[in-house]
């Protein structure tokens, strides 16, 4: 079975791996990796209730978010909070950041490319619907963003900053996140359908062979790239994020939640660190951050954010650039959690750390 390119008429072979089988594993949830560094009063706005990326680091000491149909700009060391973009034409609903650019996907198939150094801008429409996920990446010397579109089940690949057409996918349904690998060489789609599809990236920047994997009954909602480029994580509604290398269908592992009510459990933002610091960082759709140890996947720590007795909805997460923070919004502030290095060499007993 082949997809064509629509843009330039490449072949894309589909190579189904086919289902995976579940393998048991246990995680003590001991670890003691982070620790409350600050809790900065600022907000951030959920514009869609399943959609939770809505917060990027593009500096050790800067953070920008959406709020409403504006961008913020925060200085997490003067508690600085500055509007670099009002008035936009459409909520953000995804945000993305690299190689000095930041781009925002919203409803109605509008975005925004945004030129970090100079405040250069640009609003585009792509497709019709809402823009579910949007990714920059650099192929060789050239700048690329990748949109994915709900309503029209596509996913488009553009220049930047001239946002130039390259290629459009035609997929089987709606794909919820897209990530481009480190090293440039794949790219990673999840749908609704609870499929990740892994495709390749050729010499000229098109996304070729393509490998499935069933990794949900349930959509497939978020996916994050290990920094060696060969091993990845996709967060799924049924609560589970599920860990696989580019090499095998097999799951490596999988990742459960605190959370019982089915609700409440989804993981829908996710991000491995930089660095040798060997972490992967996942959020629930409320209260509950963990932050697990992938050099053997048998260590966590669980943080909860709200008291006991309340449910608070976390808005996304991010690592700092160095990985020496870890920030986590919600809807009326951001959470900055301390990355301790030397305490991944503790054995304390088990813990779920209240806030």
């Amino acid at each position: 079975m082949f997809f064509m390119n629509q843009q330039r008429g490449v072949p894309e072979k589909k190579i189904n791996v086919g289902s995976v089988a579940k393998i048991g594993h246990v995680i003590q949830n001991d670890g003691s990796f982070v620790a409350v560094k600050h809790v900065h009063k600022i907000a951030t706005f959920i514009q869609h209730w399943q959609l939770r990326n809505l917060i990027v680091s593009p500096q050790n000491n800067t953070l920008i978010r959406t709020k409403r149909n504006a961008l913020f700009t925060y200085d997490t060391k003067s508690g600085v909070d500055t509007c670099c973009q009002d008035s936009l034409p459409f909520t953000p609903t995804s945000i993305h950041t690299k190689c000095g650019f930041l781009a925002l996907g919203g409803q109605i198939g509008m975005l925004m490319i945004k030129d970090l150094s100079t405040g250069w801008y640009d609003i585009k429409t792509a497709g019709r619907g809402m823009n579910n996920s949007i990714c920059l990446s650099q192929h060789q010397n050239e700048i690329r963003m990748t949109v994915c579109n709900n309503n029209d089940q596509t996913v488009s690949v553009f220049s930047v900053p001239d946002m130039e057409k390259i290629q459009t996918l035609k997929m089987p349904s709606a794909i919820n996140f897209c990530s481009v690998s480190p090293d440039s060489k794949r790219v990673l789609l999840t749908n609704d359908q609870g499929v990740t599809y892994l495709y390749t990236i050729n010499q000229d920047g098109l996304y070729t062979d393509s490998c499935e994997y069933k990794v949900s009954e349930e959509p497939s909602l978020s996916c994050a790239w290990h920094q060696t480029s060969e091993m990845f994580a996709v967060a799924s509604q049924d609560g589970f994020v599920s860990m696989y290398t580019i090499h095998s269908a097999t799951r490596l592992c999988q990742l459960g939640s605190a959370e019982t009510r089915k609700t409440k459990k989804a993981p829908r933002s996710i991000q491995f660190s930089t660095g040798p610091l060997d972490l992967l960082a996942y959020a629930d759709h409320v209260n509950h951050v963990y932050i697990v140890d992938t050099r053997t996947f048998e260590t966590r720590q669980i943080v909860r954010l709200s008291p006991e007795n309340e449910d608070h909805s976390i808005t996304g997460l991010t690592f700092s650039p160095n990985s020496r923070s870890l920030f986590v919004g919600l809807e009326d502030r951001l959470v900055e959690l301390q990355v301790d290095v030397s305490a991944r060499r503790q054995f304390g007993g088990g813990q779920l750390m209240p806030f």
